[in-house]
């Protein structure tokens, strides 16, 4: 398939980009690995069903059980808020240094006045907000700081959590982060080498105790173990993650001989097995136990596709649509290539008020996907789809939209096209609303770079990953 392999192809260079001169260092798995690791994950899978209620285009394994923080995540109304960069932990996994306390940020934008992030959280209708790091507790004051004015603020209708490692947690803290209402703490009992005494101090202090960690392949009966003691005692919800290469990790994980696949980031597929045994494991023992597999794929699609949705329509002008993976995408016909069209389509659409754009100073008609049909079955038009970012500052990109929190402080919303003037002749015009719509099989669309590119802006993809 042109556009699979194509897209495999850019991953392959991506990778080799993001690591440079150490890309032949790492351990990257091969045709036969990937074909094996792949019907080991099936066979896995296959154990699990009617154990498991696969969810988020099949992204996440067990959805029947999800925090409610989990579940804000999904559907792209949680905000991040890292409130320091600096951990007192040394994970071999760790994707990221650690090293420095700096400001409170989110999306690059950094908030040391809590009530300017509440403006932010308001602006875009956030409903959940969790405090990371680094290790939040070694900033204790500033995180109750934010916990207090976020609760006055919004009162019961955010669920705020946070994440800890839980080596500067007392009884104490606890408490009093309880009593300022943190809905729930999330447990690294892997940066502790599985002590489990960090957990049980919150267990019946914070409404909902979390452990999340990673899946890492050669201790899952070690977690496997830690989990269902915690399990007895009262632990709320169990998440698991996907094992990432980072330049800064590599050494470590390569150590340990760990398989590498490519993809827009670096992962490790072994893993993503680790996580289905765990949760075969704790399945064997009991259907109740809330298990949340956390895949990369399911973070790359939908945590970046719910940002897109939050700041698309901030930018996005009435003709114009948001796709389901949050890009927006523009419609038009160019009247200098095609003048005939002009009093054609000026006639069919010279009722419409809303959704469509005659723009005779650039020479282009623009229109919605649902006015398609409408369009002269002649006429070729062209495609494009807009992304969008938030910044602290506008850049080199001229389309922005300035928004102002707190009465003075502006932030920018810039778009840029990601694609521009792609010709869709008639000949074309079914697939583009199939894939669209969500109705188009990967098999139609894989056939050609052309299709995956419009595919890759339109949808969120379904499955996990496949290891390459």
């Amino acid at each position: 398939m042109e556009g699979l392999l194509r897209y495999r192809n850019r991953m392959v260079e991506r990778n080799r980009l993001e690591y440079g001169i150490t890309y032949d260092d790492i351990n990257w798995i091969n045709y036969q690995d990937a074909l094996e690791l792949e019907i080991e994950r099936d066979a896995l899978v296959n154990d699990l069903e009617g154990k498991m209620k696969f969810g988020y285009k099949g992204t996440k394994t067990d959805i029947s059980q999800l925090s409610p923080g989990c579940q804000l995540c999904a559907e792209g109304q949680w905000s991040c808020l890292f409130i320091n960069g600096k951990c007192n932990c040394k994970c071999f996994y760790c994707p990221a240094p650690q090293n420095d306390l700096g400001a409170p940020v989110t999306q690059t934008l950094t908030f040391e006045d809590p009530y300017q992030y509440v403006d932010y959280l308001r602006q875009f209708d956030f409903k959940g907000v969790s405090f990371s790091g680094g290790e939040p507790f070694l900033t204790y004051d500033k995180m109750l700081r934010f916990l207090k004015v976020l609760r006055q603020e919004f009162g019961n209708e955010l669920y705020i959590w946070g994440y800890t490692n839980g080596t500067l947690v007392d009884e104490k803290k606890l408490k009093t982060m309880a009593d300022q209402g943190l809905n729930e703490l999330r447990f690294d009992i892997g940066a502790t080498g599985y002590d489990l005494r960090f957990v049980k101090k919150a267990l019946g202090i914070i409404p909902s105790v979390t452990v999340e960690i990673p899946a890492v392949p050669d201790e899952v009966d070690l977690i496997t173990k830690s989990i269902r003691e915690l399990y007895e005692e009262g632990l709320s919800f169990f998440n698991l993650h996907q094992l990432r290469l980072t330049p800064y990790n590599m050494q470590r994980l390569m150590s340990r001989e760990y398989k590498v696949s490519h993809g827009p980031r670096a992962t490790l597929p072994g893993s993503e097995i680790a996580a289905l045994k765990i949760l075969r494991n704790l399945r064997s023992v009991s259907s109740d136990l809330p298990v949340n597999y956390c895949s990369y794929v399911y973070k790359n699609r939908f945590q970046k596709s719910g940002l897109r949705h939050k700041l698309a329509p901030q930018t996005a002008v009435e003709w114009e649509d948001i796709t389901e993976n949050g890009y927006i995408r523009n419609l038009s016909v160019d009247l200098k290539k095609y003048p005939k069209a002009l009093s054609e389509l000026e006639k069919e659409f010279h009722n419409t008020v809303n959704g469509v754009n005659f723009d005779k100073e650039l020479g282009r008609f623009y229109f919605k996907l649902d006015d398609l049909p409408s369009i002269p079955a002649s006429l070729p038009v062209e495609l494009g789809y807009r992304d969008v970012r938030i910044s602290e500052m506008t850049g080199e990109i001229p389309d922005f939209e300035e928004l102002k929190l707190n009465g003075s402080r502006k932030i920018f919303i810039e778009t840029a096209f990601v694609l521009n003037d792609m010709e869709i002749p008639p000949s074309m015009r079914s697939i583009l609303e199939r894939i669209a719509r969500g109705t188009a099989r990967p098999d139609e669309w894989q056939v050609s770079d052309q299709l995956s590119w419009i595919a890759h802006f339109e949808i969120i993809e379904e499955g996990l990953s496949e290891y390459y």
